[in-house]
Formats: C-alpha cells, sequence, structure tokens
C-alpha cells in the first residue's frame, strides 16, 4: 500500500513537471501549476497470539508398562517438572538391589508409529528415560510415547 500512494505522489510530479516543459509558443509566457498532493502513510502492527499448550496434566497412568518377556521388570517412576515448568516422568529400570554387571534396558513405544518400539535407552545395572509432557500426552524426541518396558539381562 506504500509503495502505491509513494508511485502516485512521484506520478503527480512528472505531471507538473511536464505540464511547466510544455509551452511551445514563445511568444506566451509559460504558466506555473501548482498542484498539492498529501500522501498518507499506514503503520500496520501485526498482533500475536501466544500460543498455550497443555504440558501439566499428563500423568504416570497415561503409560503402560509392557510385561511378559524374558527379563521384564517393573520400572519406578517419578514425576517432576522441567524448566518450562512442563510435567516429566522419570522411569529407572534396575533390579532391587542393583547388580552393577545387569545389561539393563528400555524400550519405549508409540502406538501412532510403525513400528511401534520408537527407542531405547540401556546401561550397566540401570537405566532411565524421561518423558516431557506436551499437549495432554507424553513425548520423547517429538513422539508420543505410550507404552514402557524394562528388562533386565543377567
Amino acid at each position: 500500500m506504500h509503495s502505491h500512494l509513494l508511485s502516485l505522489a512521484l506520478i503527480a510530479s512528472f505531471i507538473v513537471i511536464a505540464n511547466q516543459c510544455a509551452a511551445t509558443d514563445s511568444s506566451t509566457s509559460p504558466t506555473t501549476t501548482t498542484v498539492a498532493t498529501t500522501t498518507v502513510v499506514t503503520t500496520t502492527t501485526p498482533t500475536t497470539t501466544a500460543v498455550t499448550t497443555d504440558c501439566t496434566t499428563c500423568t504416570a497412568d497415561l503409560i503402560g508398562i509392557v510385561t511378559g518377556n524374558d527379563g521384564d521388570n517393573t520400572p519406578t517412576s517419578t514425576i517432576g517438572v522441567d524448566a518450562n515448568n512442563c510435567a516429566t516422568i522419570t522411569y529407572v529400570c534396575e533390579r532391587n538391589p542393583v547388580v552393577a554387571t545387569d545389561v539393563v534396558l528400555i524400550t519405549y513405544y508409540s502406538d501412532s508409529q510403525n513400528p511401534t518400539d520408537v527407542g531405547t535407552a540401556d546401561g550397566l545395572g540401570t537405566a532411565n528415560v524421561q518423558l516431557t509432557c506436551v499437549d495432554g500426552h507424553w513425548e520423547n524426541g517429538g513422539i508420543e510415547i505410550n507404552d514402557i518396558e524394562c528388562q533386565i539381562i543377567e
């Protein structure tokens, strides 16, 4: 819109100059015409809308615990809060008491992915994984997580 107004003002100025130069008869004096132009500048300020996400309502019961496979063990979980005040849940997989030589594997699953096993965390003696609440569901690496499996391999 600003460029249209500027173009209009420039065209009006050229017409005035052209009229001044258009005198072809030397017996007449050139006539000076003054044209008043007004330039209107409009400034638009963009509006921003804060997008809020539901990152505080996730509960432990949103995650299923997979059992029934060799070495399956029930992990412990702790709900916390991250730096953005969003809920987190940390799953820890280990034998009680901890055996330092155990190979421990946590597999996490997503119903929305194929294959459904979307990640693992492993360690000797213990392994853990942290999920973050995003839009009312738990995520890890941007993928919704529905189930956790804890396996201890002796």
